[in-house]
């Protein structure tokens, strides 16, 4: 099987579609006879509406609605479906919205229906608070007025209700009224204040309970262990800090036929690229043989799936004192690795392994494989990417002959793709059909084909 790996790798001539730098996802794919591809915004504030578009390629669509499908309650717990409507002046575009109400694995469900007939497709959503969303001090102000106007206005009511409203007409108020016109008064303070302070006590508790619940990504340490089998990489999830996914650890299930994706990619000149699979040692530790990387300071990124469907990547960083010497031994023969050099810099002294080494071409130029063919990146300029917009990334591979290149699926997909911002702090991890994780969808569509519509804790 040849196999092509880089930061933006891919195994046949095709799109792939993401976010850069937003936590959106993206699938491109079927429903039913239709194709279709479906953009989701998730909301940074648990609950919070969903944010849905929909681009159609196949004409005669009726109608299409959208639900959100939670994990643990499945279909029979899930909300009626909401229309979407068509976008004016964009045919074949549609938007919507669903409220996400629990926290946790989730997805959206599409049900199209049109000439062709009717069609579902579930999309993979991990819905996490994130945010606090902070109150505008105009409009703290506001509430602060109207609630002491209220407070005065119903003590006010509650004193006359013993006095005045019930002395007749034209009459004087007699001094034992009065008297209980302030009593009440007072008692009616002290009632209103205690129901103020309850409240604003039970607020709190929820706030505070929204914190402490508020999505926390799990920490971990990577050590670097010399040996004569090769440089092994450790890899531990902290426990301690993670209370939120703690007992989840132990129901870490294979996507794309592994248990870890870890990508891993050397500061700040992104130059060297690894893209490895690390065996479980026990729930919370995993290990992996280095390739022979050059010293530097190295990102890793690990990509795991839990069994409810929950996706994660957990961030770390290592250091090299001294360049890597291959052992030529892999935990995993679908590892790989390269380097990237620029033309100007092909007698680089660090470069330890030129067969891996791949020199970079701007977009649109290619870069040569070592088997003498090439991949070019297509359909690129050179104007800065926009967050929040969706773009078609579209690469070629072509023989050394110059034709198309006959390649065969890299861990079942057509491509693969690592998209990193230069500081570390955006990650994608994508393919052709989108940023969702393939065994989230899969573990969704066992999850609503149950017949007794049960929650079962998956096997570890």
């Amino acid at each position: 099987m040849r196999k092509i790996i880089w930061v933006l790798c891919l195994c046949c001539s095709t799109a792939l579609y993401a976010h850069v730098g937003s936590p959106d996802v993206v699938m491109d794919g079927n429903a039913g006879p239709y194709k279709i591809m479906i953009m989701v915004k998730p909301p940074d504030v648990i609950p919070g509406i969903a944010r849905v578009t929909v681009f159609m390629q196949e004409q005669g669509v009726q109608s299409l609605t959208v639900r959100s499908v939670y994990y643990r309650t499945g279909d029979e717990g899930s909300p009626e479906a909401d229309p979407m409507k068509q976008v004016e002046g964009l045919p074949g575009q549609y938007t919507g919205e669903t409220w996400l109400m629990n926290g946790g694995s989730s997805s959206v469900q599409i049900h199209v229906k049109g000439d062709k007939g009717s069609g579902e497709i579930i999309v993979p959503v991990v819905a996490i608070s994130t945010a606090k969303k902070d109150l505008p001090a105009s409009t703290g102000y506001v509430l602060a007025g109207l609630g002491i106007f209220l407070f005065i206005l119903m003590i006010t009511i509650i004193g006359a209700s013993l006095s005045d409203a019930i002395t007749h007409s034209g009459e004087p108020v007699p001094l034992r009224r009065k008297k209980l016109r302030i009593a009440g008064i007072v008692i009616a303070g002290v009632i209103t204040s205690f129901v103020v302070y309850a409240g604003n006590a039970w607020w709190q508790s929820w706030a505070s309970n929204y914190t402490r619940f508020m999505f926390k990504p799990t920490q971990a340490s990577s050590i670097v262990i010399p040996g004569r089998q090769g440089n092994e990489l450790r890899f531990h999830l902290d426990t301690s800090n993670s209370s939120q996914r703690r007992t989840a650890y132990s129901f870490v299930i294979p996507d794309h036929g592994k248990m870890m994706h870890m990508f891993v990619m050397r500061l700040p000149a992104m130059d060297a690229f690894a893209h490895l699979h690390p065996q479980r040692v026990d729930s919370a530790t995993f290990r992996t043989i280095l390739p022979a990387l050059p010293k530097g300071k190295y990102l890793v990124f690990a990509d795991l799936v839990y069994g409810s469907g929950f996706t994660e990547t957990i961030k770390d960083t290592f250091n090299l004192e001294e360049n890597l010497v291959d052992s030529l031994k892999k935990l995993d023969k679908e590892d790989a690795y390269a380097f990237a050099i620029r033309n100007d810099l092909v007698d680089n002294p660090q470069v330890s392994d030129v067969e891996n080494t791949i020199i970079c071409g701007k977009p649109g130029t290619g870069v040569k494989l070592r088997d003498g063919s090439s991949m070019v990146w297509e359909g690129m300029t050179n104007e800065p990417l926009e967050t929040g917009k969706m773009y078609n990334l579209s690469f070629n591979v072509f023989t050394p002959d110059k034709q198309p290149a006959v390649l065969e699926p890299y861990l079942g997909m057509a491509g693969h793709a690592a998209i990193i911002r230069n500081d570390g702090n955006v990650y994608i991890h994508l393919h052709p059909v989108g940023t969702f994780s393939m065994a989230a969808e899969t573990n969704f569509k066992k999850r609503l084909a149950d017949p007794m519509g049960e929650y079962k804790y998956p096997d570890p």
